[in-house]
């Protein structure tokens, strides 16, 4: 397929002239999922964070009969919450709704809270209103450092979650609590079905460990954080799966439907709100950008599959799996799993991975590019610390060589030395080998009429990953580097320069290298 036939593609794709139509036609009828939230109060924590903004822009664009989305912010800095609503709506990401339905931000309430503290620090009139009013809760927010500090960690992630249970089972009308977790959350085994698993810890060693951290200013010792965890790798993980175990307790003996939402790797977007938006840094995104800039050059890789799914079908599986929580609820009577994510399904491998994101790279060049990708995959980490020393540490040593003659601040041997310490976590990550089980998500989804999966599309069974890597790298570019798509023909040209100048280093080393062989072969001759 040629260049100009593929720009095509991408021109009739940023096209969303027929998404509008069809948005405009399917508003005259609800659909099933549209009647589940017409009329209901909905409360989503983590409403600032990546997942959590394309949740608040899809739910009120696409759920027009939507009551009110209350929305935990916590205030910090100097701007009154109002101002930080005010920037918050001024996103990127609500630009399509906003063009759409311009007074939006009327049905978004905002609570003042923190997760951090007790009763989620919110005020009585606020908690009374939120009793009185909610039919529905979504609690996305957590932190998800992997070195957050323990005390901090099991606040937010453990104790908010049992006030915000506890709040759940005082409302008057709630009829759904929905977790959202990660596929993660007990990693150490590699099937993760959709049910729940024994906890690490219950809330007396949770506040256990909150006053053993709090009492010692540095907290808790590095090698005490590793003892308490055991087998899970650390401490968000640690969090998380106590999180659910509370959810399961509580959903034991609650009179409305408890489930957990446990997506895996969440990357950019597939198409909504905007094809190829990157709203972390987290995850993949780093080291696509690394790798496509001509900086990671080799990776220690089993062929294992790596599981990501695209954050809009994240988003819509949640939405569906909240949809369908109730009814399964009143069925089965129990609190439920659902897991989402790609392994099972429709894998992909980071080799194959890598192709489609050179071809990509190849396509439409950046400015920031400072050598053609190539990457070395070994299966042994002795092959791969060799080529980390040779096309990381020697690359790096040179070009702080080169800032220091230039007058410039050296940086590339300190950005080494950073990724080196954390190559243990990047192994782990890389090649975890789990398989996330599916079938009750993907039950969800044959279940619905053809318009809500058209709306709500999360179905990775068929997924096309060239595609979506293509739009993967157009996002990295706009949305990370800040790097318009306006100098693509330059930019491509600029690339190909480089390949020559990669292809013609190589050469000249094999030269090189076979000149030597063949003089020292010469004087063994002699001998």
């Amino acid at each position: 397929m040629t260049l100009d036939v593929m720009d095509g593609i991408y021109a009739r794709m940023d096209d969303d002239t027929e998404t509008r139509k069809v948005e405009l036609v399917d508003s005259l009828s609800q659909t099933e999922i549209q009647k589940f939230f017409s009329g209901k109060s909905v409360l989503l924590t983590g409403a600032t964070g990546f997942m959590g903004k394309v949740f608040v822009e899809k739910i009120i664009r696409v759920c027009p009969g939507l009551k009110a989305l209350y929305i935990v912010v916590r205030q910090k800095g100097t701007d009154t919450l109002e101002e930080k609503m005010e920037k918050y709506f001024q996103h990127i990401i609500f630009g399509r709704l906003r063009n759409s339905q311009p007074d939006f931000a009327r049905k978004v309430v905002t609570i003042k809270g923190d997760l951090k503290n007790e009763r989620l620090g919110m005020s009585e009139s606020d908690r009374a209103l939120l009793i009185n009013e909610l039919d529905v809760i979504v609690h996305s927010g957590a932190t998800t450092k992997f070195d957050e500090k323990v005390s901090v960690a099991l606040k937010i992630n453990v104790l908010a979650t049992r006030d915000l249970l506890d709040l759940a089972l005082e409302c008057k009308h709630v009829q759904a609590f929905m977790y959202v977790s990660t596929a993660y959350s007990h990693c150490y085994r590699k099937d993760i079905e959709e049910k729940f698993y024994d906890a690490p810890a219950d809330l007396k060693i949770v506040h256990d460990m909150i006053e053993a951290d709090t009492m010692n200013e540095l907290g808790i010792t590095e090698d005490a954080v590793k003892m308490l965890l055991g087998k899970w790798p650390n401490v968000y993980t640690f969090t998380k799966s106590i999180a659910e175990d509370l959810v399961r307790h509580y959903g034991e003996r609650a009179n409305f439907a408890c489930g957990v939402y446990r997506p895996s790797i969440v990357s950019a977007a597939h198409s909504e709100p905007l094809r190829g938006w990157i709203g972390n840094n987290n995850g993949p995104a780093y080291v696509f950008l690394g790798t496509g800039l001509g900086l990671i050059h080799t990776s220690y890789y089993l062929n294992t599959p790596m599981d990501m799914i695209p954050v809009d079908f994240s988003i819509n599986a949640l939405i569906a799996a909240t949809y369908d929580l109730p009814e399964r609820w009143m069925k089965e009577k129990r609190p439920v799993v659902y897991n989402y994510g790609s392994s099972t399904i429709q894998p992909m491998y980071l080799d194959t991975a890598f192709e489609y994101m050179r071809d990509e790279v190849e396509r439409v060049g950046s400015k920031h590019v400072v050598w053609y990708p190539f990457q070395c995959f070994c299966s042994h980490k002795l092959s791969f610390y060799i080529c980390h020393i040779l096309f990381h540490l020697i690359p790096a040593l040179l070009a702080d060589l080169a800032l220091l003659a230039t007058g410039r601040k050296p940086r590339c041997l300190s950005l080494f030395w950073f990724g080196t310490k954390h190559l243990d976590k990047i192994f782990y990550f890389t090649n975890g080998d789990w398989r996330i089980h599916v079938p009750e998500t993907m039950k969800v989804n044959d279940r619905l009429g053809p318009e809500d999966r058209k709306l709500f599309q999360f179905d990775m069974r068929g997924f096309d990953w060239a595609t979506f890597i293509g739009w993967y790298v157009r996002g990295t570019r706009i949305y990370m580097m800040k790097e318009s798509m306006d100098n693509v023909p330059q930019m491509r040209l600029r690339f190909r320069r480089l390949k020559l100048l990669h292809y013609g280093v190589f050469i000249g080393l094999g030269l090189l290298l076979a000149y030597h062989a063949y003089r020292l072969l010469s004087a063994a001759m002699i001998f």
